[in-house]
């Protein structure tokens, strides 16, 4: 419903808006695709040889490609499954006093989750923030369930308009079909705009034909434009639905950087030295006759090692078996070491260590990369509390929520050890019941699961427990 504070523009006014704001936004969004591209073709379509670097004739051409372990790895910590289920979970913790909105709040948002399969379009942004330098969330609300959809879109699409750290404009560009809109009875202008663009002839015929489409936002409007056709409809939220997630950004800027950029020269060179000693390696597989003689030794086939080959007194004839060159071994493995201390991985992270070390122990050696992850997570953290605020005021009209993620944990676990520990604090009265679920179940609805627990002691006749302890 349109409020006293919504200016909604005029057709013209819209058009010579989004432009504007495109023609203004541009540059940077083609400066991303640009990194976009370079490092996708080198990580994720393990295209890493230039043409001015391949090598000659015959010559081995070997791709390692470590990068894409590294990102894998990266992408592995950033969103860990649950040890136990197997399954990618995010959790969430709404602070709020209030027991029975934190309970409807937390559920609302975990839902929504589930039903857009947070956990699919999680590893799709994050192998763009790794790989591209980027990662976004969309989140507009359903105009028929009046619930958010999450939607995933390609980073290179986006353009952004900033007042220092806040988004204040914003627009990507996608295609869609007319079948794709019917989708969405609700939709109806939209439909009506796709056909009056397309100036349908045969509807059933083209309706899986796709349109060109810009979707623009600010606090005000959202305008949608296909071709010459606008769509301007008010933002009754007053939220731009999207968070912008940057990997790694440099002071000042609100673009990120690719794992690639850390990795792109030393991958390289690790390329090129190994397929130099792969050459090597095989040209002296097989031994070196060295002659050391005047006579002809036209009838011996040297690389058969067969033949005729006179000798006189005093001269000398072996196989030679090179060595191989043992500082270009010590180079690659330099390299290699290089790129792990770049990346923050080390033996443990590898799962290389196979012995009973302790959850200490354990810390000490995942510190480098939880150090890492954590960096990054600042800026996941963000996005998912502008996320959650985006489904709170859409189902509730609740704003300004405090709203925490929830992650899986990164390392191995001693889980003997958390739960003693966690029963310790518990038993203490330094925590509370849903306090303890929330830090061995992160992933679930904290205040419904005891619940669930109570209701369940109490069926079987365990009630007389749950009066002296301590729940809130």
């Amino acid at each position: 419903m349109e409020t006293k504070s919504q200016k909604i523009v005029s057709i013209t006014d819209a058009k010579a808006l989004v432009a504007d704001f495109i023609s203004s936004s541009e540059p940077l969004t083609k400066q991303r695709a640009s990194q976009f591209a370079k490092y996708e073709r080198f990580i994720a379509d393990n295209q890493q040889w230039d043409t001015a670097d391949m090598p000659d004739g015959d010559k081995p051409m070997l791709t390692f490609n470590q990068s894409e372990e590294y990102i894998n790895t990266y992408l592995a910590k950033l969103f860990p499954r649950n040890p136990e289920t197997g399954t990618l979970e995010i959790g969430v913790k709404v602070r709020e006093k209030d027991k029975t909105k934190k309970e409807q709040y937390e559920g609302e948002i975990l839902k929504v989750y589930q039903e857009n399969n947070l956990g699919e379009i999680l590893l799709e942004q994050g192998q763009n923030f790794l790989v591209g330098g980027d990662g976004c969330l969309y989140f507009p609300q359903d105009a028929t369930t009046k619930s958010a959809r999450i939607i995933s879109l390609d980073p290179t699409s986006v353009y952004l308009g900033w007042s220092g750290n806040k988004l204040e404009q914003f627009a990507f560009k996608d295609q869609i079909s007319l079948r794709e809109a019917e989708l969405n009875p609700k939709e109806n202008k939209l439909i009506a705009v796709i056909k009056n663009f397309l100036k349908l002839s045969n509807e059933e015929a083209e309706k899986f034909k796709k349109v060109d489409r810009i979707t623009y936002w600010d606090n005000q409007n959202q305008i949608i434009v296909i071709g010459n056709e606008v769509d301007i409809r008010p933002n009754e939220s007053g939220i731009i639905p999207f968070a912008w997630i940057p990997n790694k950004p440099k002071s000042g800027s609100r673009e990120g950087r690719s794992e690639g950029k850390t990795l792109y020269d030393l991958e390289k060179e690790y390329n090129k030295r190994s397929s130099d000693f792969a050459k090597r390696v095989k040209d002296n597989t097989s031994a070196i006759l060295a002659v050391a003689s005047n006579l002809d030794s036209s009838k011996l086939d040297r690389e058969e090692g067969k033949g005729i080959l006179p000798l006189k007194q005093g001269d000398k004839a072996e196989f030679l078996h090179l060595t191989e060159n043992r500082e270009v071994l010590n180079f690659l493995d330099l390299i290699e070491r290089k790129m792990d201390k770049k990346m923050a991985v080390n033996d443990a992270v590898n799962g290389n260590i196979k012995s009973n070390v302790s959850s200490l122990a354990m810390m000490y050696y995942f510190s480098p990369l939880l150090d890492r992850i954590g960096l990054k997570r600042v800026y996941w953290d963000s996005a998912f509390r502008i996320l959650n605020q985006a489904i709170l005021q859409y189902k509730f009209a609740a704003s300004n929520i405090s709203t925490e993620p929830i992650y899986q944990p990164i390392m191995p676990l001693d889980t003997e050890s958390k739960i003693k520990n966690t029963v310790l604090m518990l038993e203490n009265g330094l925590i509370t019941h849903i306090e303890a679920i929330d830090i061995l179940r992160p992933g679930e609805n904290s205040t419904e699961k005891w619940n669930e627990i109570k209701a369940e002691m109490e069926t079987m006749g365990k009630g007389k427990f749950l009066k002296n302890q301590k729940v809130q």
